[in-house]
């Protein structure tokens, strides 16, 4: 398995250390106020994003991430932040960032953050999801500068996270792990055993959904040499509608991957194994199936994520 680069870690000064530098900058009198105008503009940068240019302090250490790629971007690039939001259906980071995001306080659900929590963590910077509403917007940006990815990216999976990087002042750092992730995928492709279609299912209590070819996954799994059944190309939607098990040789392929989303989801797919719908399945027949991450492969988009899509595909053609 390969593994993304530590990063470099920048420490996080405790609020007290924070007031007590602005004290002693406040007492230093004349020197303070003669800074180079080009100094000060030297420490901070301007993000594009979605609701125009904002500028952000070119070191961030106080960082609060609202999106799940939010968080593990900030973590790849060595960023641990002081807030973050509760994964999709849970009350914690996300599981697969394992110890580096267990500490991280909770500061948000995936619908809605906690302003007051954001507010007492002082960030110098906020990231928030894609798609934000412009009340929560003006909301959190009256607390910190926040960067809001723009979500008319033509699909591509990668921009956003890139988005975050730059706010972070670690673009570089992003990219050369986001390269890394491509170079695994290309050795598959190379090899040509991930050759044929290749589907995507998150299967929830509802039933399965097919995943978008354009999000991470899929992408990956593109760029490793599968071709995604034409259903898959869904424009902006995420996933299709739930699927009747008598519609799954619709979106049957040479490789199926099946990512279960929470214990329902893994019941109702307990369930499905045993269904002719299911059984006749080409993948199924001839022993192509892979069991994934439902969290990782279905909700994530970050470079630690794509790391492990990786390695589930390496071990699917292994």
């Amino acid at each position: 398995m390969t593994h993304l680069p530590g990063g470099r870690r920048r420490a996080v000064l405790p609020t007290a250390t924070l007031a007590t530098a602005l004290l002693l900058t406040a007492c230093g009198g004349g020197s303070s106020e003669a800074t180079d105008t080009s100094e000060a503009a030297a420490e901070e940068s301007t993000v594009s994003t979605a609701f125009g240019d904002v500028t952000v302090p070119a070191d961030p250490e106080r960082v609060v991430t609202l999106a799940e790629s939010a968080l593990d971007v900030s973590l790849a690039v060595g960023v641990t932040p002081v807030g973050t939001t509760a994964s999709r259906g849970g009350d914690t980071a996300p599981a697969y960032l394992g110890e580096d995001a267990a500490d991280v306080p909770i500061v948000a659900t995936v619908a809605e953050p906690n302003l007051e929590a954001i507010l007492e963590a002082q960030p110098d910077v906020i990231l928030a999801s894609a798609g934000l509403a412009q009340d929560q917007y003006d909301a959190l940006t009256a607390i910190a500068p926040t960067v809001v990815p723009d979500s008319a990216t033509g699909g591509d999976w990668q921009e956003p996270l890139h988005t975050y990087a730059a706010a972070l002042g670690a673009d570089d750092e992003l990219t050369a792990a986001l390269d890394d992730v491509t170079a695994r995928a290309e050795a598959i492709a190379d090899q040509g055993s991930l050759d044929g279609t290749a589907t995507v299912l998150r299967w929830m209590a509802s039933g399965p959904v097919l995943m978008n070819a354009a999000l991470m996954p899929g992408s990956l799994l593109q760029s490793a040499g599968a071709s995604p059944v034409e259903a898959a190309q869904l424009g902006d939607r995420p996933h299709s509608d739930p699927l009747s098990l008598e519609n799954l040789a619709q979106v049957d392929a040479d490789r199926l991957f099946l990512a279960a989303f929470g214990a329902d989801g893994t019941g109702a797919l307990e369930a499905a194994r045993s269904q002719p719908a299911f059984t006749q399945l080409k993948a199924v027949q001839e022993g192509t199936t892979a069991e994934v991450n439902g969290s990782v492969w279905s909700s994530a988009s970050g470079p630690i994520a794509a790391d492990l899509v990786m390695d589930d595909i390496e071990a699917a053609v292994s």
